[in-house]
């Protein structure tokens, strides 16, 4: 478990990292932008047998998102634990390989825009278009599968070199 803790956390980091060598604005989004902590959870869901302990650390880095990113109360909680949700239930019917995984990271990125799209046109009086949108999905899918993948093999050789099926 530490082993994705250790990697939750980076990728937690690398967040803030990547927003601040790659800036974007709505009107200038950069290819650079995904979110790197949902893809985290899809790579690790996997290795989990005790799905209280991986839906705790999703609720944890979902509210440490809210508090340190978002500026919201309990809304990335939400939006995290739906993710992971669909996670669990594409994991179910899907095997466990590279192409596989990167299919769910880009399912869960694209959620959470459109979660986030839905509550923002739902909230604000300011209109988020359905361009801004497509806009920032297909300019974050590239990062998406870069970091997928090679999240994907890195933690499968940490967790088979440790001689780790998953966590219990």
């Amino acid at each position: 478990m530490i082993v994705s803790i250790i990697y939750l956390v980076v990728s937690f980091i690398l967040e803030n990292v990547m927003a601040s060598i790659f800036p974007a604005t709505l009107g200038n989004i950069s290819y650079f932008t995904t979110i790197y902590t949902i893809i985290a959870i899809v790579v690790i869901y996997p290795y989990f047998a005790n799905e209280k302990k991986y839906y705790t650390l999703v609720i944890i880095f979902g509210a440490l998102f809210d508090i340190l990113y978002t500026s919201t109360l309990l809304l990335n909680v939400v939006f995290f634990l739906l993710i992971a949700l669909v996670i669990k239930i594409l994991n179910t019917n899907m095997s466990d390989n590279i192409f596989t995984i990167n299919v769910i990271s880009i399912i869960s990125i694209i959620l959470y825009h459109l979660l986030s799209f839905i509550i923002l046109n739902l909230e604000t009086s300011q209109t988020y278009s359905l361009i801004l949108l497509g806009n920032i999905i297909t300019h974050s899918i590239i990062m998406t599968i870069v970091y997928t993948s090679i999240s994907y093999v890195i933690i499968k050789l940490i967790y088979n070199k440790l001689d780790m099926k998953q966590v219990k």
